[in-house]
């Protein structure tokens, strides 16, 4: 299957996913607003969406060179397989285990008291038993990555958000917010369900193997995971950081980052899964054989995609953050102060998103030289540079201080890997990459200047008709510059898209 062919394939199944993860969010947020409820279930999902986010990168950064080197020179991957199973088990029956006993202590570390610390901590002994789910699924999706298969691992965030929002309606009426909690934990366990045919058709039985000694192959993937891991754990220390700078600003402010990221994470997750996935195994594959020059050229390519699918992106969050806020969550018990509180935050958090995701790609870039020193200490930078941002901008933007921090964080860090990726292997990009650049900032600029232009005569009409007019508008004006431009990755997408609508016999 071509790269295009995974990536639209991954786009689609993301964005199921993800819009299914949305509703669940605007569920919540018409039952609770940005009150005490819904500040407490987004503190206590931080633990588990956390180990979401880590644990699959990380056993996938190891675990897919190994393999691949495996598979190059044909030998046996199963013994491993199940090496590693009997590892991921022991380590996250353990991790929940203690979890459970400890959810008061843990609650209590984000400053909460009173009722609201009682309820997190009620929520978190709920959703732990999600973190042995969390870890079959990162070790079941490497292994299928590994074989070049992304459909259903990528199938398994649809069926998660599909589960997720049926326990919802069906357990909140009956155990009220503790049971927004049993039905996170419910998701988690259905997104293994479309995997597990997977394995057995690769050939992977579901055994046990406690013959760790000696395993080079193991012990090579050891060294590398604590590195690994701690970049991980680092990356994502800032959605502790800033749940704990948000409940110092009151009540509804965690919430509303929440809310306000939960926007931003859509495109993020969409596009960087489309190209992270696909590309991580190609990169890893080059740099066995030592092709570096093939291994750049894969790189500057998923950057230059990412640039220009999520620059307009930044210039939209921007100019249409109310209404689009307005649109999602605007119903129920989420009113004015809620639709404020949100909107506030959501152009701050959209500076970041292609910082975010060229840090993700750069990572991986990394993992595939494996090298997984370097991304652990700008990742420990990146947290300073996130303090020392929260510090000086939020008694100047207050909450909307703290999504500017994230952006400025992930700019520093995407910054220092690329220049110390070039130190490495030579400039990751080549002339052309700052072509694309230059034509992607343009057409944003002409974008933005026709979104203000009509603005005050759109803006008069229903925000349900309003807002898609203008994002479908401000698209296009877009797509027609990089196509005048003579953009070639714009031409080289419109050409297979014409080649895929072209009926096989009108084909040459």
């Amino acid at each position: 299957m071509s790269l295009l062919k995974i990536a639209s394939m991954i786009v689609v199944l993301t964005l199921v996913g993800r819009l299914l993860g949305f509703f669940r969010s605007v569920y919540v947020s018409s039952l609770y607003g940005t009150g005490m409820e819904a500040d407490a279930f987004n503190i206590a999902a931080t633990i588990p969406l956390t180990l979401f986010l880590v644990i699959p990168g990380a056993v996938n950064a190891v675990l897919i060179p190994t393999m691949r080197g495996m598979m190059e020179k044909g030998e046996r991957t199963s013994d491993l397989y199940q090496k590693m199973l009997t590892i991921i088990l022991g380590i996250f029956v353990t991790l929940s285990v203690l979890g459970v006993v400890f959810s008061y202590e843990l609650a209590a570390m984000f400053g909460l008291t009173g009722e609201k610390l009682e309820l997190t901590a009620s929520m978190l002994q709920w959703m732990w038993p999600s973190a042995i789910f969390i870890g079959l699924t990162g070790l079941w999706s490497s292994i299928c990555n590994a074989h070049q298969h992304f459909f259903t691992p990528t199938l398994g965030t649809v069926v998660n958000g599909a589960l997720v929002i049926v326990s919802m309606y069906v357990l909140v009426p009956m155990y009220g917010p503790i049971g927004l909690a049993m039905a996170t934990t419910i998701g988690y366990l259905a997104a293994l369900l479309p995997i597990l045919p997977t394995l057995r058709g690769f050939g992977y039985q579901q055994r046990l193997s406690f013959a760790w000694r000696d395993d080079a192959a193991l012990n090579g993937m050891g060294e590398r995971v604590i590195p690994i891991l701690i970049g991980a754990v680092v990356a994502q220390a800032t959605t502790f950081l800033e749940r704990g700078f948000a409940e110092g600003l009151g009540t509804g402010v965690v919430s509303a980052l929440a809310n306000a990221n939960q926007i931003m994470q859509l495109p993020l997750a969409i596009f960087v899964g489309a190209f992270t996935l696909p590309l991580f195994p190609l990169l890893a594959s080059h740099v066995k054989r030592g092709e570096m020059t093939e291994m750049k050229q894969i790189l500057q390519k998923g950057l230059a995609y990412l640039l220009i699918l999520l620059l307009p992106v930044t210039v939209g969050l921007a100019l249409y953050a109310e209404p689009i806020i307005r649109l999602a969550f605007e119903r129920g018990a989420f009113d004015e102060r809620s639709v404020a509180l949100t909107a506030w935050a959501l152009p701050f958090y959209g500076l970041g998103l292609f910082f975010l995701a060229s840090r993700d790609l750069l990572t991986r870039a990394f993992y595939a030289l494996e090298n997984t020193k370097t991304p652990v200490i700008i990742g420990a930078i990146g947290i300073g540079v996130y303090a020392l941002a929260n510090w000086l901008l939020i008694p100047v933007l207050g909450h909307g201080g703290i999504a500017l921090a994230n952006a400025v964080s992930a700019v520093s860090q995407a910054l220092l890997l690329f220049v110390l990726l070039w130190r490495a292997v030579g400039s990751p990009v080549r002339a052309n990459f700052l072509m694309t650049a230059g034509k992607t900032i343009l057409g944003c600029g002409v974008m933005a200047g026709a979104i203000l232009l009509v603005d005050p005569w759109l803006s008069a009409l229903p925000v349900w008709l309003y807002l898609p007019l203008g994002i479908l508008g401000a698209a296009l004006i877009y797509l027609v510059v990089l196509i005048l431009t003579r953009e070639p990755l714009v031409s080289e997408l419109l050409q297979k898209v014409r080649k895929r609508s072209t009926p096989a016999g009108g084909r040459s």
